[in-house]
C-alpha cells in the first residue's frame, strides 16, 4: 500500500515535467525605407535590382536564402520569419543560389542570366522574361 502511495504522489511530478529548447536563429535584418526597384526574371519571380544577395519577391512576399535556411518578410518594411523549405515556392526553391545576385536591368529589355551567357549561349534569343527586363552582372568579357 505504500508502494502505491508513493507512486501516487510521485506520478505527477513526472507527468507533468518541463521540456525547454532555445534555438537562437538570426533573422535577416533586410529593411527598406520604400518599395526598392524589382526586376521581372521569370513569369511570377521577382527580384530586387542590384542587391547583395538574390531577394525574391513571389505572390506578394520577400524571399531570400541564408546558410541553407529560408526566410520570408510580408512586404519590404522586414519582420522576417524563418519558413520550411516545403513553404517557399517551387520557382525559387529550384532557382541555383547566386543566380541573381547583384541582378540588374538590361536596356534592351531582356533578361539573360550570367550563367547562361557564361555557357556559350549567347545570341541565341533566349529571354527568361519575355521583355519584361533586367540583365545580369556576370564575370563575362569585359566586366
Amino acid at each position: 500500500m505504500k508502494r502505491l502511495l508513493a507512486a501516487l504522489v510521485l506520478l505527477p511530478s513526472m507527468v507533468f515535467g518541463q521540456v525547454r529548447v532555445d534555438l537562437n536563429v538570426k533573422l535577416p535584418d533586410i529593411v527598406f525605407s520604400t518599395p526598392p526597384p524589382l526586376v521581372v526574371v521569370q513569369p511570377g519571380v521577382q527580384v530586387v535590382e542590384d542587391y547583395d544577395e538574390d531577394l525574391y519577391v513571389v505572390d506578394d512576399a520577400y524571399w531570400v536564402r541564408r546558410d541553407g535556411r529560408w526566410y520570408r518578410a510580408r512586404d519590404y518594411h522586414g519582420g522576417w520569419e524563418v519558413v520550411e523549405e516545403r513553404r517557399v515556392p517551387v520557382t525559387v526553391v529550384k532557382l541555383p543560389p547566386g543566380r541573381y545576385k547583384k541582378w540588374k536591368r538590361s536596356k534592351k529589355g531582356s533578361v539573360v542570366p550570367a550563367s547562361y551567357r557564361e555557357g556559350g549561349h549567347e545570341g541565341r534569343g533566349h529571354d527568361d522574361d519575355h521583355g519584361k527586363g533586367g540583365k545580369g552582372k556576370g564575370k563575362g568579357k569585359g566586366k
